[in-house]
């Protein structure tokens, strides 16, 4: 795998789109991956005041059907290691610890995965400052996410973030109006939790890194008090910085907006059935955020409202 030049923050969202057009050329595996998305289907649900699109993407069955228990982590390859990449990824450097690599099964149009140089195992707490950097380098173009090891995650190994196109996620265009009321504010974070629901978050809002930083470290440590977990608390996180009202933002404001989704349980009891009434949706951040995949067209077709309010 031979990767581009590091690049400053400030471009990296461009020197991303032209990775993905140059890969889109010459990587034969994300332009299949690509084409494939020209066949997916998808259909909207409406669940509990927001909606929900179903996507029917097959392309996306080895990582819905992942084994991430721990014996089957250990005997197989790391995918996001370097050294095992495929032949003819490429990727673009950032922060000297990172590298973006286009995804070859893509949920978005544009879908890099964004893992660290090193096997570190996903673990949120440590790099937050690292997501934020990455959200704002980003830019308007694309959102940033991460999954915990056990809500998603295909390689809980190996510390990854991925980002996408902004506002492919039905949840980022709700926000505004989902977040409701400010439970918390100082002078540089605003936080919300709104009322219980079939998809409670946390989100914090600031202009300033370490405020937001400091702020997600309240709310991991409130969220390990509540749910103590050996790994780390399970959840989803969605970021993505808004320069000051030229992407819709909210009030005009710059700064973060970071979204934590906690999580009871790693995969639905569905999931384990037998026959008919298995469907393979193992929920990650992208389905949180309101576009379920779903890799096995009999779960497309049938999968109602009332079955994804039970799981």
């Amino acid at each position: 795998m031979n990767q581009t030049a590091h690049h400053p923050r400030s471009d990296l969202a461009a020197a991303s789109r032209e990775l993905f057009d140059q890969q889109l050329r010459d990587w034969t595996m994300l332009r299949d991956g690509v084409g494939g998305l020209g066949a997916v289907q998808n259909r909207t649900v409406s669940l509990d005041g927001f909606a929900v699109r179903l996507q029917f993407n097959p392309a996306r069955l080895a990582s819905s059907g992942a084994k991430v228990d721990a014996k089957s982590v250990r005997e197989r390859k790391c995918f996001l290691c370097p050294h095992h990449l495929p032949a003819g990824q490429r990727g673009v450097a950032f922060n000297d610890h990172y590298l973006v690599l286009c995804n070859p099964f893509p949920i978005f149009p544009q879908h890099f995965t964004i893992p660290h140089r090193q096997h570190l195992p996903q673990r949120i707490r440590e790099v937050v400052r690292d997501l934020l950097d990455l959200a704002r380098a980003m830019g308007g173009r694309y959102t940033v996410f991460y999954n915990g090891p056990r809500c998603g995650a295909s390689a809980p190994d190996h510390l990854p973030f991925q980002a996408g196109d902004r506002e492919f996620m039905t949840f980022e265009g709700e926000y505004d109006r989902l977040k409701g009321e400010p439970v918390a504010r100082t002078k540089l974070v605003t936080a919300y939790a709104p009322s219980p629901s079939l998809r409670p978050f946390v989100a914090i809002e600031s202009p300033e890194r370490d405020a937001a930083v400091a702020a997600f470290e309240v709310v991991y440590r409130n969220l390990t008090n509540i749910a103590p977990d050996p790994d780390e608390p399970m959840m989803n996180v969605i970021t993505w910085y808004e320069s000051g009202g030229d992407n819709g933002s909210d009030n005009g404001t710059a700064g973060w907006r970071v979204v934590i989704f906690p999580r009871a349980k790693h995969r639905p009891s569905v999931y384990f059935a037998e026959g008919d009434a298995k469907v393979l949706l193992s929920p990650g951040t992208v389905d949180i955020g309101g576009v379920c995949i779903l890799p096995v067209e009999k779960d497309f077709r049938t999968l109602t409202p009332q079955h994804l309010e039970r799981m």
